[in-house]
């Protein structure tokens, strides 16, 4: 009898501890908000909802792509490619965290933030794959500047994508 009260106990402690880290992973990292996406517009603009039901225009922070939806212009090399990494990494429904920029709007009114998904950097993943170049750099929203510079040389690198045309990136997309 005994041997099963110690062996209970012992499930019961293992399973409150998988429900506590289960309790954990909900909550957002420190700074962060938890958002869903309703949809991503391209490869640098996705639309939220907030945890208080409003919805967001959301242009991520430090990163450019090339234009896939832009009104009156053709779509850019990579452009479709970009902005379909970023649906695969942020799917409609998806629960993301989101982590404003200071300030938090543009001069377009969209709010400035940095998104992460599983604890990954999505702008510094489409940099990371030659979707993004790093672009809009302007103080003090320059938290993962490094990072994303880092990121932008090993795939300038390896050419990726938007770097395996000459130019193409220092032209900001324009002369292709």
């Amino acid at each position: 009898m005994k041997k099963i009260f110690i062996l209970l106990a012992f499930l019961f402690l293992l399973t409150g501890c998988g429900l506590l880290e289960f309790l954990e992973d909900g909550e957002p990292a420190e700074g962060r908000e938890l958002v869903t996406v309703e949809r991503v517009v391209d490869g640098d603009t996705v639309i939220v909802h907030l945890e208080d039901g409003s919805r967001e225009r959301v242009r991520l922070l430090l990163i450019d792509t090339p234009e896939s939806v832009k009104p009156d212009s053709e779509v850019q090399p990579f452009g479709e490619e970009a902005s379909d990494f970023a649906k695969e990494l942020m799917p409609e429904g998806e629960t993301v965290e989101l982590e404003r920029g200071s300030p938090e709007r543009d001069d377009y009114d969209r709010m400035l933030a940095y998104i992460w998904v599983e604890d990954e950097n999505v702008n510094q993943l489409l940099v990371e794959e030659g979707y993004a170049r790093v672009a809009f750099v302007y103080e003090p929203n320059t938290k993962y500047l490094e990072e994303l510079e880092e990121a932008q040389e090993e795939a300038r690198e390896k050419e990726n994508n938007i770097w395996s045309i000459p130019g193409y990136v220092e032209s900001r997309f324009n002369e292709y």
